[in-house]
């Protein structure tokens, strides 16, 4: 009779690592034909990350503008839009789409643009800024080499 609760245990513990590993780790991910990890996304989650990527490059931009024409104000405006407070405002659902080395990249960059923010804020040096956006760029490239995003409807397993 005491063995019913204690297998319950067991089956509840594993399930819930199964879980965790599925919706933190693994993410919705499938084989691509280009050896880049695909994805699976919905059509709105795909549709907020790429636009989420569009305002990093406009950022970037507006960054690289500031460092030519050493405007430390419009770098911090810049850098903060794109950074830890962006994350705040991922739809419902994408989180667990996405594999756990996209999202530590994800975070990464969210990260860095704050970086460039507080020392561009703290010390004005433009040459240190223009090194944080290369190293930020870096990331960037090993993003899309590494991944990719699919409609999940069009490529379900």
């Amino acid at each position: 009779m005491k063995k019913i609760p204690i297998i319950l245990a067991v089956l509840f513990f594993c399930s819930t690592l199964f879980l965790v590993y599925a919706f933190v780790f693994r993410g919705r991910v499938v084989k691509s034909d280009d050896h880049r990890i695909a994805i699976q996304l919905s059509k709105e989650n795909k549709d907020f990350a790429l636009k989420e990527m569009r305002s990093f490059l406009v950022s970037v931009q507006q960054i690289n503008e500031g460092i030519i024409y050493k405007d430390a104000d419009a770098i911090y405006k810049a850098a903060k839009e794109s950074g830890g407070k962006a994350v705040n405002h991922a739809p419902k659902g994408i989180m667990a789409s996405l594999p756990i080395e996209f999202k530590k990249l994800g975070f990464s960059v969210h990260d860095q643009f704050d970086i460039i923010a507080d020392s561009i804020l703290k010390y004005k040096n433009f040459n240190t800024t223009h090194r944080q956006l290369n190293t930020m760029l870096k990331s960037c490239i090993v993003c899309h080499n590494t991944f990719k995003f699919v409609d999940e409807s069009k490529n379900s397993n």
